[in-house]
């Protein structure tokens, strides 16, 4: 496999092929995907303490409210909040980031007024959290090519929720059920990450951390499970080696670790002997590598001297 080109190096190329200028290059090398002014940071600090504030009195304000003027007056929040982050949505710069601050919060005040309604039903309060996630979650795919970061957030919160609800649906004395969905959940937010969204890699370094809790936790919930988590460990060390993903590379290498371990304590009772093992894996694994990556190189020579 042919070792993909770093940033600098393609920026060194451009500047050898005379496209673009040293100072061009290094003006983009040091310049960061996002921007911040110390004026946005200390706006979102303002907002904040206010949005505690407000919470603060609205509680001691609803305190012997009925149930129904609270739901009221939510989707009335979630209405200002949604209408004033449409406007914002055609802006641009620290104008558009905060309206999609709003479109959180109006998502979020809606949802909360939905789950009170619901709470008085005859549902479960699994099927409660379901219902809401699938909302967000639904609400969050569709945005999240669009948003800057909105759609993205409400995506991992949501599917991530859909797992964990589903799996107490199907079976709450156990985790192997959500360990599974998390693992679903965990993959289709890494695909997505590797997709045209808002924050990719927000996206894939969720991803990765639902594959690593949903395999560890299959791992130690289901009778000979311990492979899983080097199984899936192997598969997001492939990917993030692939896509040259630190997030995914991380993840991986820790989930394979994790599962190592947990399979030598399993069946090797002495300390000594697990930690024999332990390095002959990661041994074995350098010697298979190597192999591979020899065998590559063979391959392909011969069609770089044909070339």
């Amino acid at each position: 496999m042919e070792q993909r080109k770093s940033q600098n190096e393609v920026l060194d190329d451009l500047v050898a092929q005379g496209t673009i200028t040293e100072m061009q290059a290094s003006e983009i090398a040091d310049a960061p995907q996002w921007s911040f002014s110390v004026r946005e940071l200390v706006t979102y600090l303002a907002a904040l303490i206010i949005a505690v504030g407000v919470i603060r009195i609205l509680a001691i304000a609803f305190e012997d409210a009925s149930e129904n003027v609270i739901v009221i007056s939510l989707y009335i929040v979630s209405a200002l909040a949604g209408i004033a982050s449409w406007k914002l949505s055609s802006s641009k710069g620290i104008r558009r980031r905060f309206g999609e601050v709003l479109e959180l919060g109006s998502l979020g005040s809606a949802l909360g007024a939905t789950g009170v309604l619901l709470s008085h039903t005859e549902l479960r309060g699994e099927t409660i959290a379901l219902i809401l996630m699938t909302i967000n979650a639904a609400w969050g795919i569709f945005r999240c090519r669009d948003a800057q970061f909105a759609g993205t957030a409400a995506m991992c919160v949501g599917v991530n929720g859909i797992a964990i609800s589903l799996g107490a649906l199907v079976d709450a004395d156990r985790a192997w059920a959500a360990g599974g969905l998390m693992l679903l959940s965990g993959s289709f937010l890494i695909y997505m990450g590797t997709t045209k969204i808002g924050v990719p890699y927000f996206a894939r370094a969720v991803g990765a951390l639902f594959v690593v809790i949903g395999s560890i936790t299959l791992g130690t919930d289901v009778a000979n499970g311990r492979v899983i988590p080097i199984v899936a460990g192997i598969a997001l060390f492939a990917i993030g080696a692939t896509l040259l993903r630190p997030e995914l590379l991380i993840a991986g290498a820790f989930c394979i670790v994790t599962g190592i371990v947990m399979t030598v304590n399993r069946w090797i009772h002495n300390d000594m002997a697990q930690g024999l093992v332990i390095i002959a894996t990661g041994v074995l694994m350098l010697i298979v590598l190597s192999a591979q990556m020899k065998r590559l190189s063979s391959r392909q020579a011969p069609d770089a001297q044909a070339a």
